[in-house]
């Protein structure tokens, strides 16, 4: 009897997983430049607040998806639609925090306009991978 069994590496796999694994890492870094930027620009204490915990949201979970990548498993579709929300976010809480510092303003602005177009894209393609799903097999008698 032969025994039919495959194996995939990670060459066998579509090249969108191992691209979202990039993607998420570049938004991870943007999420730890969010963070620097709160302490090098010096804005208003809501700002600052609201960059050190969402510059370190962004971080954590898009490192986490980042992660998920080198397991031989695909980005979490819930995980990239948050960052991207939270990317949107950092676009909209300069004029919210009413921020008038030239350097925090724009950092904020830009940086979250990068994390939402690019976890947006995340988000988007994770939704059309093929989830594994585990199946019962018949015990055989």
């Amino acid at each position: 009897m032969s025994e039919n069994t495959t194996t995939t590496t990670r060459s066998d796999r579509d090249s969108d997983g191992t691209i979202g694994g990039y993607i998420s890492a570049a938004v991870a870094l943007v999420g730890a430049w969010i963070l620097i930027s709160a302490f090098l620009y010096s804005p208003p204490a809501a700002n600052f607040w609201n960059d050190v915990i969402v510059g370190s949201a962004i971080g954590i979970i898009a490192g986490y998806n980042a992660l998920r990548t080198d397991d031989y498993e695909e980005i979490n579709t819930g995980a990239a639609s948050l960052v991207a929300l939270l990317g949107l976010w950092m676009v909209v809480a300069p004029f919210i925090f009413e921020v008038f510092t030239d350097g925090a303003f724009w950092s904020d602005v830009i940086s979250g306009a990068v994390v939402a177009v690019l976890a947006g894209y995340n988000a988007y393609q994770a939704r059309s991978t093929e989830r594994r799903t585990r199946t019962a097999e018949a015990e055989p008698r």
